[in-house]
């Protein structure tokens, strides 16, 4: 049995629906073919927008109340601010000490600003970001009874300023009581 064009038009002329349907899915499962190496990059995009989306998604949802976090975190950092002394005002700084000494009844015995430690900065920052807060240091002898030292320890840890202690070494004879304090306190440029 030979096929000759004759026969192929007659059919086609015949059954031009099956034959139309017959070459489109031919030519899909071709194109079906050809493209199925891209669905690993397709269902990567894919992945990478649905991530992006759901991201956006959460940050929409989580904006409702970004004012009242952002003004509750300005509020935060002035009272921080507030907390903090100044660089610049040594004698006012040494007063602070002064009043505590008072409110105790310790005597100090060596009172003074140690070493100022720079602020470090971090890669593609620039100084002043890093130099929001910076420690400032003070060498302390203070001299009083354990009560007396206990009271003093206790008025720098809930004090008006923020209070790091880096070292302490207590000494004594008898009821007198010698605290060398290396702290830091809390200060603003």
């Amino acid at each position: 049995m030979s096929i000759d064009t004759q026969s192929i038009v007659t059919s086609v002329k015949k059954y031009p629906i099956l034959v139309i349907c017959g070459v489109v899915g031919i030519v899909l499962l071709i194109t079906l073919y050809m493209r199925s190496d891209l669905m690993a990059v397709q269902k990567a995009e894919l992945d990478k927008y649905s991530a992006e989306s759901s991201r956006h998604r959460a940050n929409i949802a989580n904006s409702a109340q970004l004012q009242d976090q952002l003004d509750f975190l300005i509020q935060a950092n002035n009272a921080v601010r507030d907390r903090a002394l100044s660089t610049g005002g040594l004698a006012q700084n040494l007063q602070y000490f002064y009043r505590l000494e008072a409110d105790a009844g310790v005597k100090y015995l060596d009172i003074r600003p140690g070493s100022t430690r720079a602020a470090s900065t971090s890669v593609g920052k620039p100084a002043a970001a890093a130099a929001t807060y910076v420690p400032l240091n003070y060498i302390i002898n203070v001299q009083g009874d354990f009560v007396q030292i206990i009271s003093y320890l206790r008025s720098l840890e809930q004090g008006a300023y923020f209070c790091r202690i880096n070292s302490a070494m207590a000494s004594g004879s008898g009821s007198i009581i010698t605290v060398n304090l290396n702290l830091d306190l809390l200060g603003v440029p």
